[in-house]
């Protein structure tokens, strides 16, 4: 039995009044054989509502079942679906409080995406069990993410507001973390880091040698960029490179980004790289270019591109 069905069943038992139920039961020894067949013909009529309900139960609710946008405004939700959401279908969905959570189905890049948001004190799993094979934690932009993924579904959800979010497909980590990073944008919230006039923003998470990775990848002047974010307890001097980009490099020096110490390596006019650590939050950081580096350049998009944690805080 769905859960709309499951909240149906429960709202019919619970429409009987105690007190008629106890003067019903109430009946004269006379009246007994009567009794009994009242009895009977009422079972039957149950027995015929449960059978409609677990029938409807095994038919998927048809799309114009009539939730709408304002619906769901109704009980404080505004979902914020990407741009190109198209065949949106609104739903509100039973939970163990008095407030429903909203979702909304979608398409978008080829995939079936099902948003949904739950008004609640505290983070909760608010879809169906999964076996995964792929888990990952991070934090980004100030905000707690948990991605999931097996090799049909991939889910991501966060914390934010008093608001349990998550989102589910069928596509790759990588295209479901688009369409999430997407969805910031709507909130009103980052979650990518590049710059507004940059092209072909693109944003995943992964591991690299045991730390989660928030990347941001993007085109600028025709130039692509790599930038990249991971927390660590290792608070040592010599900080790791999460860059990636291996390689002999023309030039090394030392500088700053804001008050991190960083590391550049470059090759005029080539390929370039510079990674910083802010110890404070413990934040490793790095942007590589694959052509036109100088420190100059490198340090200038460092800077603009720099959130420190503490202001996220």
């Amino acid at each position: 039995m769905s859960e709309r069905i499951y909240a149906r069943f429960l709202l019919f038992m619970n429409a009987v009044d105690n007190d008629l139920l106890e003067e019903a039961l109430a009946i004269p020894k006379g009246k007994a054989m009567l009794h009994w067949k009242a009895l009977t013909a009422a079972a039957a009529c149950l027995c015929v509502v449960l059978g409609l309900l677990l029938w409807q139960g095994r038919t998927p609710a048809p799309p114009e079942s009539g939730v709408t946008a304002a619906d769901l405004a109704g009980y404080g939700y505004t979902l914020p679906l990407p741009a190109d959401a198209r065949d949106i279908l609104y739903d509100l969905l039973p939970s163990p409080s008095e407030i429903p959570i909203a979702q909304a189905r979608f398409g978008t890049g080829g995939h079936a995406v099902t948003l949904r948001a739950w008004r609640t004190v505290e983070p909760q799993e608010i879809f169906d069990d999964e076996t995964w094979t792929d888990q990952m934690d991070w934090s980004d932009g100030g905000t707690t993410l948990s991605l999931r993924s097996n090799a049909q579904t991939a889910q991501v959800s966060w914390y934010a507001d008093e608001t349990q979010w998550s989102v589910r497909s069928d596509t790759t980590p990588a295209d479901l973390l688009d369409t999430v990073d997407d969805i910031f944008s709507v909130l009103g919230r980052q979650l990518n880091r590049a710059p507004e006039n940059a092209q072909d923003v693109h944003y995943n998470a992964f591991y690299l040698d045991d730390l989660a990775v928030g990347e941001t990848s993007f085109t600028l002047d025709g130039v692509k960029y790599v930038y990249r974010i991971a927390p660590t307890y290792d608070t040592s001097p010599d900080f790791a490179d999460i860059s990636g980009v291996e390689g002999d490099f023309d030039h090394q020096a030392q500088a700053e980004v804001g008050w991190c110490p960083a590391r550049l390596s470059w090759n005029d006019g080539g390929p370039g790289k510079v990674v910083w650590f802010d110890v404070v939050p413990g934040q490793l950081y790095s942007l590589s270019v694959d052509a036109g580096a100088s420190q100059e350049s490198l340090l200038d998009l460092a800077n603009q591109l720099f959130l420190p944690a503490q202001d996220e805080l």
